[in-house]
């Protein structure tokens, strides 16, 4: 066989496997065409590796929100990578109610050097990371300077945004259009309650809005009874006519839907009292003033 002959058999062969691979993507795409598209975030990743090896095996492509500066933020976001999971920065920043900030927050008194100094930083530590979302932030993503600022340094870095809407003044979405950051917005919060059933009634709820606009963005935390719901559910959901992705698949989806009312972003409430469904609305509905923390629930 001749150098031509054995150049055009590679030729022909890269072809046939191109040709494939476009026909396998293709009938994948009719077949989740029209499908709603559920993505799946936790957050709060790097405290537990137990619990972060355990979000890393869920059977789905779940993203994992990485804090930086935790015992094991680079292992977890090293391993999230090889098992094909997507990582992203978890960026702690300013809460409107006082308490223990996660090292590394970014607060309204620092100016754009020290912000987008802040930023890289918490980067290096999560060197995986394809984007970022706000780790609690209800003052920080409140205020259209910082926000600015924010959000020049991500773009700058080749990022997205998820804002988690820890509070309904947030002008992270707004601000990310301004300065061209593809950007997302959390849509449901599946344990501000740790309890089973009221975080199976907040996935329900989930799928249930993914089948009125066509998507949903779910964020959850690595507790047990989240993790156990996931681990039970998220198998069945093709069957069920569901399409699970990545959040980066879901940036920037145009929609007209309205924005939801913030949930205060927290570890989670372990409850004590029975969880009632009626009326669901009430669960995680902010019903203060704006700008300030519902009375009774921790600060975002």
């Amino acid at each position: 066989m001749t150098r031509a002959t054995g150049k055009a058999g590679l030729l022909c062969a890269a072809v046939l496997l191109s040709c494939s691979v476009a026909t396998a993507q293709a009938v994948a795409a009719q077949t989740h065409a029209g499908a709603p598209r559920i993505a799946i975030i936790i957050d709060d990743i790097g405290h537990s590796l137990v619990k972060g090896e355990r979000v890393i095996a869920l059977p789905a492509p779940v993203t994992l929100a990485v804090l930086p500066f935790t015992p094991y933020t680079a292992a977890l976001a090293a391993r999230a990578r090889e098992a094909g999971k997507d990582v992203i920065l978890h960026q702690p920043m300013q809460a409107i109610r006082a308490g223990r900030q996660e090292r590394g927050t970014m607060t309204k008194a620092m100016d754009s050097t020290l912000l987008r100094k802040a930023l890289r930083k918490s980067l290096a530590q999560v060197p995986h990371a394809i984007g970022v979302s706000n780790h609690t932030g209800s003052l920080l993503t409140s205020n259209a300077k910082s926000m600015a600022w924010l959000m020049e340094e991500v773009h700058a870095q080749g990022l997205f945004f998820l804002d988690s809407r820890t509070t309904d003044e947030t002008v992270a979405v707004a601000s990310a259009r301004a300065a061209g950051v593809p950007n997302i917005t959390r849509d449901v919060f599946l344990d501000h309650v740790v309890e089973p059933e009221a975080i199976a009634h907040q996935f329900n709820r989930a799928l249930r809005l993914a089948e009125r606009q066509g998507f949903a963005v779910l964020i959850g935390h690595p507790h047990d009874a989240t993790l156990s719901l996931l681990e039970r559910e998220l198998p069945s959901l093709a069957s069920r006519g569901f399409q699970l992705v990545p959040v980066r698949a879901l940036v920037d989806v145009p929609t007209t839907r309205p924005a939801a009312l913030a949930r205060l972003e927290t570890p989670g409430i372990l409850r004590t009292a029975p969880f009632r469904k009626s009326p669901p609305a009430q669960l995680h509905r902010r019903t203060a003033p704006p700008g300030q923390v519902q009375p009774g629930l921790p600060g975002s």
